[in-house]
């Protein structure tokens, strides 16, 4: 930049001469100093050289007097980039001792946010957690600007030594700052997975979707995994009540999650919560999972489920799962003859160790002994990943 107005100086010096030239020629005017009884005279040309004459004089003298000092700053900051350079090679091959003792040298004579970011992992990779510390204040300090690039890195190295839950916070304060950063966003997405924290996980998704760090089917996907591990940690019913709650209408239709409510309902000892979620779900489309666990879910009502799962077998007469469930509800309800219908139609179509358990009990009632052992052995077999045997014939 210097030097180009230099070059605009000169020339438009150049053009100026130029121009007066020919009127300097006519009439070179005069200049008088007087001071006491000293009197000098000259042309205004002579005056305008001296003046141009000294300038140059004493902008030589001035860059004498800077030459050796210059000389020392630019063969101090040549090895302070050489330094820096051999720092950056020993952290690739991964020397820390010898990668922070180069990058101390560079950064004794020169400022670089790299260098102190660099320095600090080669401190992490010996394992001295204060020395990165002091590193990373210092670049955080010494560059306000930059300073979220130090606690970027600083997450980074966190999580790195699996220490996520201190790394946690620091990202959360970055994400404040920078709410579509991808970095910090994709840093919080397996921070939050490594410490479990599903709620501030499913939250997180329509951060991840907006800023591009996912697409809408992986956003919806993660908000479904974070859910369900959110069901599953819950401690009592209080907490299950009021995290269903807060999932909202669009997550209470997703078919995984009403599987989790209704398994966490039904291992806190109350089933009867899931009744209603396994409702609407089963008549929009039949699942075997949560047909199974509709069939647990409320003794109070279980006529009335029955009804139900009556009238959607009536529409789908061959559903192994519809019949087998209907058949444990039967079996609560002591109506064996119907139990054993179902049953027997249900391990036909579809053997499972929990429809031959069941039907091992209800034979086992008729007095059909060895076709209720013969069904226990089945039930054992399948669980054991083998196949069954047929059932002696009717007597």
């Amino acid at each position: 930049m210097k030097r180009l107005l230099l070059i605009v100086l000169v020339i438009a010096g150049l053009l100026a001469a130029g121009f007066l030239a020919p009127a300097l020629v006519r009439d070179p005017g005069l200049v008088l100093i007087e001071f006491g009884s000293w009197r000098v005279e000259m042309s205004l040309l002579v005056l305008v050289l001296g003046v141009l004459v000294a300038w140059l004089l004493m902008s030589l003298f001035t860059a004498l007097l800077r030459l050796p000092g210059r000389t020392l700053r630019r063969a101090r900051d040549r090895r302070s980039r050489r330094q820096l350079e051999n720092g950056f090679l020993a952290l690739a091959e991964g020397d820390w001792r010898g990668a922070e003792r180069a990058l101390r040298k560079s950064l004794q004579h020169q400022d670089s946010p790299a260098g102190y970011l660099a320095a600090a992992r080669a401190a992490q990779g010996q394992g001295d957690s204060d020395r990165r510390d002091r590193w990373l204040a210092l670049a955080g300090g010494r560059f306000g600007r930059r300073s979220f690039i130090a606690g970027l890195a600083r997450a980074r190295l966190l999580i790195g030594e699996g220490r996520t839950t201190e790394a946690v916070p620091v990202l959360e304060e970055l994400h404040l700052k920078k709410p579509r950063h991808n970095g910090v966003l994709r840093l919080l997405l397996e921070a939050y997975q490594d410490a479990a924290r599903w709620r501030d996980l499913r939250l997180l998704t329509p951060a991840l979707r907006r800023a591009g760090v996912v697409d809408r089917q992986r956003a919806d996907d993660l908000a479904v995994l974070a859910a369900e591990r959110e069901l599953d940690a819950c401690v009592d019913v209080a907490e299950l009540e009021t995290v269903w709650k807060e999932l909202g209408r669009r997550l209470h239709r997703r078919r995984e999650l009403v599987a989790a409510f209704a398994r966490r309902s039904a291992e806190l000892g109350r089933p009867e919560l899931a009744a209603k979620p396994l409702r609407l779900e089963l008549s929009e489309s039949l699942d075997d999972e949560l047909l199974g666990l509709y069939a647990k879910a409320d003794e109070s009502e279980r006529s009335a489920r029955i009804a139900e799962c009556e009238q959607w077998l009536e529409k789908t007469p061959d559903h192994a799962g519809l019949q087998q469930t209907l058949g444990m509800l039967y079996l609560a309800e002591r109506r064996y003859d119907e139990a054993r219908g179902c049953l027997e139609q249900a391990v036909r179509q579809r053997p499972s160790s929990e429809a031959y358990e069941a039907l091992g009990r209800v034979l086992d009632r008729a007095g059909k002994l060895e076709a209720a052992a013969q069904c226990y052995r089945n039930a054992l077999r399948l669980r054991s990943g083998r196949g069954v045997e047929p059932l002696p014939p009717p007597e």
